[in-house]
């Protein structure tokens, strides 16, 4: 995921504003919250067999859209780009922005993080040897070429969360050369990030589904997707400068007919087993959130209510720890002779949220206001220094 944190709980940007018409009052976008559940969700339903008896029991059509909930992954990093962009577009020029900015990534997404670890540790019995574990608590585990088979290493989903720190070590530079750009440069810029998902067809390189070969053999599983975050980010900066060129109130005019064809279409492509066309679910998803945030619509009225934008706050939590409670729910079901798949999916989802939802109210938010409050202590102390 992010399978990322959830950069898109951020309504307000965490650093201080240098203008007085930057983001420190851009509203948040609640259906990207909303959306993040149903993408944790897919993600969550993509670990189990219903991709299978879907294809025994229903269609081959329904069987590949179980199949292809792993395209739920580029969806976190378009969303990941989207809102970094959206919420600190102007406001991230100078290097102690950048120190700023990483600070607030790592208090948002390591406690977490780290947790997950421990949960898989003791459900599974198992730790990586030590390279593999430093890797993997320092998020490094998916930039490695020369040894692909780390990045599943521990918690196997936390491969993206390691393509994510990627993405946060590059995004200030990124994100700085393009407040700097004009839009038609911008424009230019996203269009060439999007080819490049085509052609490579980023979307289909991931952990353990599509086969490493060729070139790609050699490419850090972290480094084919930054493509698919950089289109959000160039997606989140051609947003903001569309919406203020707006004279009136900025949506797109219309019913939500955007919203709903990219919605469609994504849906067909999901539906479809994977291969060249697969490439086109990056634009696809683009355009969607674009609709979601630009345009009204009955689908962003339904992803913003009040239930999905608390499954959207507890979706990291969703996303990280449901390897090891899955494992955790089954085995107690399989010790009491339930089999049923029915059963135990409603029993590790219905587990799953409310670990989830105490990991997001015990865990993840406390202590990322402990760090960033113990941030904020390091930074004015190393201004007094300074002084």
């Amino acid at each position: 995921m992010s399978p990322d944190a959830s950069p898109a709980l951020e309504a307000t940007p965490e650093l201080k504003p240098r203008r007085s018409e930057l983001t420190a009052h851009r509203p948040p976008l609640h259906a990207l919250t909303g959306i993040r559940f149903f993408a944790a969700t897919y993600v969550v339903v993509f670990h189990t067999r219903f991709a299978e008896l879907a294809r025994a029991r229903v269609s081959n059509a329904a069987g590949n859209f179980f199949a292809n909930g792993y395209l739920a992954v580029p969806l976190f990093f378009l969303l990941s780009g989207f809102i970094l962009a959206y919420t600190y577009e102007g406001q991230i020029a100078t290097r102690s922005d950048h120190r700023r900015f990483w600070e607030a990534r790592f208090a948002r997404i390591w406690p977490l993080y780290a947790l997950s670890l421990v949960a898989s540790a003791a459900v599974f019995g198992v730790i990586p040897r030590l390279p593999v574990a430093a890797a993997t608590v320092f998020m490094l585990q998916s930039w490695n070429p020369l040894n692909l088979g780390m990045a599943g290493a521990w918690n196997a989903v936390c491969w993206t969360l390691s393509t994510e720190a990627l993405f946060y070590l590059l995004f200030p530079f990124v994100q700085t050369w393009l407040d700097r750009r004009s839009r038609h440069a911008q424009s230019l810029f996203l269009a060439i990030v999007i080819l490049i998902c085509i052609v490579c067809n980023t979307s289909w390189r991931s952990l353990g589904y599509s086969p490493v070969v060729g070139a790609y053999r050699y490419i850090p599983l972290a480094l084919i997707h930054v493509p698919e975050f950089l289109t959000g980010v160039a997606l989140g900066n051609l947003y903001l400068r569309w919406r203020s060129q707006q004279t009136a109130k900025p949506e797109l005019p219309g019913k939500g007919w955007w919203t709903w064809i990219a919605a469609v279409v994504a849906l067909l492509l999901l539906c479809r087993a994977n291969g060249p066309l697969t490439s086109l679910i990056v634009p696809v998803f683009a355009a969607l959130l674009f609709g979601l945030a630009a345009e009204p619509s009955l689908l962003r009225r339904v992803l913003s209510t009040p239930a999905l934008l608390l499954g959207g706050q507890i979706s990291y939590g969703m996303y990280l720890m449901q390897l090891p409670c899955k494992a955790a729910i089954d085995g107690f079901l399989v010790r009491h002779h339930s089999n049923s798949l029915t059963v135990r999916f409603g029993g590790d989802f219905a587990a799953l949220l409310v670990v989830s939802y105490i990991g997001f109210k015990l865990v993840e938010d406390p202590s990322r206001k402990l760090l960033r409050s113990a941030f904020a202590g390091i930074e004015a102390r190393r201004k007094r220094v300074a002084i």
